[in-house]
């Protein structure tokens, strides 16, 4: 059991799978493309929530409806396009799955194209910068939450790799440490018991022990393992019997084995007459 070690520690198998980039890199960009989203989201998120508030105002002109509708476009349009996204890379494993969920992020990015130029454009419409300030929030929204899905996915990758290997190396040591026989250095740990048995029996003996070869040590061990399968290699033993010959007359010589009889002291043998 020593030899096998102990139970392995799932803390270990933290960093088994290693990543492209040191964890610095990584949280550096994730951070960065964080930062970019809130910048983003911000202008975005306003534009598509006065254009939402009051196009729903113009048919339900109620104050706190408007304000709920106002506030459930910017989810729609900026969350819809960053929750589509990454379903597309999880969830989006046939065909259809893919296709509904392309065109529910392009409904998504519509809602926040069209929303944006419509409230920045009026006024502006021969701007350059104009254009751009209401096409770019939305556009990079979508871009900067790709490059989090990566990010999320490669993080998962890892994790998923890591119990991976942790429950290969769980598994392997729950198979050892049921059938410990079954190791392959069964035998020599087992021999090396039974050499320090018959140290620790013969004791008193320490200068013949410290003559012993490793011949001698192999014949002693050889006969104790010998001794525990007394019962897998039986020996009938026998003994001549004196009995009349039948057709010939006379005493002649047979040979009968020796029947075990038991008794309350235990199991001896005795001749059959």
């Amino acid at each position: 059991m020593r030899d096998i070690g102990e139970r392995p520690d799932r803390e270990r198998f933290n960093h088994h799978a290693a990543h492209r980039y040191p964890p610095m890199v990584t949280k550096l960009i994730s951070g960065l493309c964080i930062a970019l989203l809130l910048a983003a989201f911000t202008p975005s998120a306003i534009r598509l929530y006065v254009i939402g508030s009051s196009t729903f105002g113009a048919a339900v002109p109620y104050e706190l409806a408007m304000v709920a509708v106002g506030i459930a476009t910017v989810l729609t349009a900026e969350v819809g396009q960053v929750v589509f996204s990454l379903a597309l890379a999880t969830l989006g494993t046939s065909k259809g799955a893919r296709r509904l969920l392309y065109g529910s992020m392009g409904i998504a990015t519509g809602i926040a194209l069209i929303g944006n130029v419509q409230v920045a454009l009026p006024g502006h419409l021969e701007s350059p910068f104009a254009w751009l300030e209401a096409i770019a929030p939305p556009l990079l929204v979508l871009s900067t939450a790709y490059v989090l899905k990566e990010q999320m996915l490669e993080a998962i990758e890892l994790r998923h790799a890591n119990e991976r290997a942790y429950q290969a190396a769980i598994n392997e040591w729950q198979r050892a440490t049921i059938n410990p026989e079954a190791h392959n250095r069964w035998m020599q740990f087992y021999a090396n018991a039974l050499r320090d048995a018959l140290r620790k029996v013969n004791s008193r003996k320490r200068e013949v022990l410290e003559t012993l070869s490793h011949a001698d040590w192999r014949a002693l061990v050889y006969r104790e393992l010998q001794a525990d399968d007394w019962y897998e290699t039986p020996e009938t033993i026998a003994t001549p019997v004196l009995v009349e010959g039948r057709d010939e007359g006379g005493v002649v010589e047979m040979v009968r084995p020796l029947a075990v009889s038991v008794n309350g002291n235990g199991s001896h043998p005795e001749a059959n007459e």
